[in-house]
């Protein structure tokens, strides 16, 4: 008997245990080159906003608020990230899907219709995402495009 609780003990801490870092998975250092990557196309803008960095799961790693943002941007920024990390996809392609009509876009569940997340990628596979919310949609695409294209 004691065998089979040691055998299920261990099978069970090897299912469910912690799983420890691989190579290609997005850590709190790039998170934030990410984030800095969005500051500085910002910046460059004289624009404010938020961004948001979340793993390949969509739960947030990195975030940052600039100075003047609306609140309203901190749910859009964290929003328009968790759609590109579970969907493998910028976020602008959902928003284009909607714009063509297709309304069933809205119905996927966790994810929004709104340009400005892009995933993020570390040797070819998606390790997680960015969301920048800005006054400024196409500045969304842009600043989270660049800063994904930054990763390395």
């Amino acid at each position: 008997m004691k065998k089979h609780l040691l055998a299920a003990t261990l099978l069970m801490a090897a299912a469910g245990g912690s799983q420890a870092a691989s190579a290609s998975d997005l850590n709190a250092d790039q998170a934030w080159q990410v984030i800095a990557q969005v500051k500085s196309t910002l910046a460059a803008a004289h624009s404010t906003g938020c961004v948001a960095v979340v793993d390949g799961d969509g739960l947030l790693l990195a975030f940052q608020r600039l100075d003047g943002a609306p609140p309203g941007c901190v749910e859009a920024s964290l929003a328009k990230a968790r759609t590109s990390a579970l969907y493998h996809t910028p976020s602008l392609k959902m928003m284009q899907r909607l714009q063509k009509g297709e309304t069933t876009v809205l119905a996927i569940p966790q994810a929004v219709a709104l340009g400005g997340g892009y995933p993020l990628s570390l040797k070819g596979d998606v390790v997680g995402a960015v969301g920048v919310s800005t006054p400024q949609q196409e500045l969304d695409n842009q600043a989270s495009e660049s800063a994904a294209r930054s990763l390395h």
